[in-house]
């Protein structure tokens, strides 16, 4: 009776049982199908949202060149000139076929700056097999200099990151690393990569790292404060004040940068300090008014502070409207959907949001909750039972994102 009453007894035993094992079912077959999405999937552009996060977390000034188009001769070279300035003024939907024109014009002094550009945007868009074409490329020229080497490496790990060969994304960081060690780039993407793996001592001492490389590069910042928080929350509780001194020593260093609002809004509101989040996130909102997943996070708070989800789903159509784009608002869309038991209309938003992925870890995340909620949608209809709820599916105080990188 003691076990009984301790563990809930054998039905909760039986029921954690089954849970278990249908978790290892929908991951199993969640794995399976995401490699196999992910290797057949038309290559498309994600959300600008999306591009611009890729991009900011790596210095463009390895690319940038004070060459005009009137000074060069080859038009592929004059098109890398205008390709740069298309990326200034997030121009994004132009650029992968300007770069596919630039390189079929026998472009000379910057043929391997666009193959990094086009393995950068063939990444973003889940084209696995030209972004590694492209890096590789860079990489075997003995002509390509230095600080381009570097992110070809730093990208294609990225890659293999995302197509979950984990030896091969840390050996090209690795080596990114060797071969530059005071550019700030590599230990960044590095840094992220464990996160990935919650190897969090080893994130946080490549971001310390690249910190001390660039002061002024706000994405290691936030990502160095987002795996501080995970170290509080899950080993080390007395470094939450810390956490919070830095939340604001970040704050005040970049008043202008929206990811930094929206990470203080996180913890704030993963801490259900509401009030204070909802005003982190809506500041966040007014920097940067084209980043649909701000007004994501204020549903999801929504949800959490005050259980109105019609509220949340309003907000989130809106988001959705503006960027029909945003996988991260078309999956909390659906969350939203399957609470409100519209599950026809949860099963479309995952199927959007499958097609705009670019790693295969969301891919499979997505699949394993696709097939979950249809097959629990189809038995309760046929046997008229009354679905779970969305805790049992899903906790959102667990909903906390690190930066996007």
């Amino acid at each position: 009776s003691g076990i009984n009453a301790e563990y809930g007894g054998p039905e909760k035993s039986m029921k954690s049982g089954y849970m278990a094992t249908s978790d290892r079912v929908l991951k199993a077959y969640g794995d399976d199908k995401a490699k196999k999405l992910m290797s057949s999937r038309t290559p498309r552009l994600p959300s600008h949202t999306v591009i611009k996060s890729a991009l900011d977390n790596i210095h463009m000034r390895d690319f940038h060149s004070t060459a005009t188009p009137e000074s060069l001769e080859s038009m592929g070279d004059k098109l890398y000139i205008q390709i740069l300035a298309d990326i200034e003024k997030r121009e994004y939907d132009i650029v992968p076929s300007k770069l596919d024109l630039a390189l079929s014009e026998e472009p000379v002094k910057f043929l391997n700056q666009l193959k990094c550009l086009r393995g950068i945007f063939a990444w973003v868009m889940a084209d696995y097999k030209t972004a590694l074409q492209n890096f590789d490329s860079v990489i075997m020229d003995p002509k390509s200099y230095m600080r381009l080497k570097v992110q070809a490496h730093v990208h294609r790990g990225e890659v293999y990151q995302a197509k979950s060969d984990k030896n091969r994304a840390l050996a090209d960081y690795n080596t990114a690393v060797q071969l530059d060690e005071d550019h700030p780039d590599p230990y960044l993407h590095r840094a992220q990569f464990y996160l990935s793996i919650e190897g969090l001592e080893q994130a946080l001492k490549d971001l310390q790292k690249c910190i001390s490389l660039d002061e002024d590069f706000p994405a290691p910042w936030t990502q160095l404060v987002y795996g501080q928080y995970q170290m509080a929350r899950t080993m080390t509780p007395s470094l939450l004040d810390q956490v919070f001194k830095n939340l604001g020593k970040m704050q005040e260093k970049f008043p202008e940068v929206a990811d930094v609002f929206a990470l203080y809004g996180q913890v704030l509101q993963d801490q259900r300090q509401f009030s204070a989040a909802e005003e982190k996130f809506l500041e966040a909102q007014r920097l940067a008014p084209d980043n649909v997943t701000y007004k994501a996070h204020i549903a999801t708070l929504k949800m959490m502070a005050e259980n109105n989800f019609d509220s949340a789903l309003v907000l989130l159509k809106e988001a959705h409207e503006k960027d029909p784009k945003c996988d991260f608002v078309l999956e909390n869309l659906g969350m939203i959907y399957i609470q409100k038991q519209m599950y026809p209309e949860a099963l479309e938003c995952f199927k959007k949001a499958l097609e705009l992925v670019k790693t295969e870890a969301e891919a499979a995340h997505l699949s394993a909750l696709y097939i979950g909620i249809q097959c629990q949608w189809e038995v309760c209809d046929e046997y008229n039972v009354k679905p779970v709820s969305l805790a049992d599916l899903q906790d959102f105080s667990q909903m906390m994102t690190a930066p996007q990188g």
